[in-house]
């Protein structure tokens, strides 16, 4: 009777966590749909009514551009959430090298590093491990880690991803300099809508803290692990999947 009532407690404290989580979500992706929103809407009416002239009507088309992307990913992002948490998530399996899926996020990621300032690097061990997997998903999975490196990397910095394989898994590192994350926080950065220590990224939005557990689900549906931990001036993120 202990034990089922303290089983019964546990799944009570886990559902008010998810619960909490949600409301966090619905806060702040509102937030980060309606500042855009107030900004487009802005940039649209001084375009139609002629107060902007020159270079600033560029400038003003390709914040817009900007500002769509980005709401976009956002949608895009939410979408591919529902689908995890609704278990409507349905992946075409097939055999990866994993050197080309790190190739692939690399090269996605490629932009957002330039204009942060920051060096993105990749290895891949040899021979490059292969691994059943739905190559959009694991692709996603690596994009997504090394885009919170990169945000949380400081100008000069550098971010470096590494895949190989042990005797039992294939495994992706993603190492980065952020400066460590908080003990207190470390447990809970795969947790929907967290975004933790703004100090960490001062002067940016943290997103609506979808990316890392979106990354997590993408994992857990390949039969694989995810983890983080703390290392010298920075973190490390490792993704383990099953060879076979």
């Amino acid at each position: 009777l202990t034990a089922a009532s303290a089983r019964l407690a546990e799944s009570l404290a886990r559902e008010r966590a998810l619960d909490s989580s949600r409301r966090e979500l619905v806060a702040w992706v509102s937030h980060d749909l309606r500042t855009p929103l107030a900004g487009i809407r802005a940039m649209v009416e001084a375009l139609e009514d002629r107060l902007v002239q020159g270079d600033d009507v560029d400038r003003y088309y390709r914040t817009l551009g900007t500002e769509t992307e980005r709401l976009a990913g956002l949608v895009d992002d939410l979408f591919e959430l529902s689908r995890i948490e609704s278990s409507a998530l349905r992946l075409t399996m097939e055999r990866v090298s994993l050197g080309e899926v790190v190739s692939d996020a690399l090269a996605g990621a490629g932009p957002i590093a330039r204009a942060k300032g920051v060096r993105p690097d990749g290895t891949v061990r040899e021979p490059s491990p292969v691994v059943e997997a739905a190559t959009a998903e694991l692709t996603r999975v690596l994009r997504n880690l090394l885009d919170n490196a990169i945000r949380h990397t400081p100008a000069d910095g550098s971010v470096m991803i590494e895949a190989g394989a042990d005797e039992v898994d294939a495994f992706i590192t993603v190492r980065d300099s952020c400066g460590g994350i908080p003990s207190h926080e470390i447990d809970r950065v795969f947790d929907l809508a967290f975004r933790g220590d703004p100090a960490r990224t001062p002067g940016e939005s943290g997103g609506a803290g979808l990316g890392l557990a979106i990354a997590r689900g993408l994992v857990e549906a390949h039969h694989g692990e995810i983890a983080v931990a703390n290392e010298g001036g920075g973190c490390r993120f490792t993704v383990r999947l099953p060879l076979r």
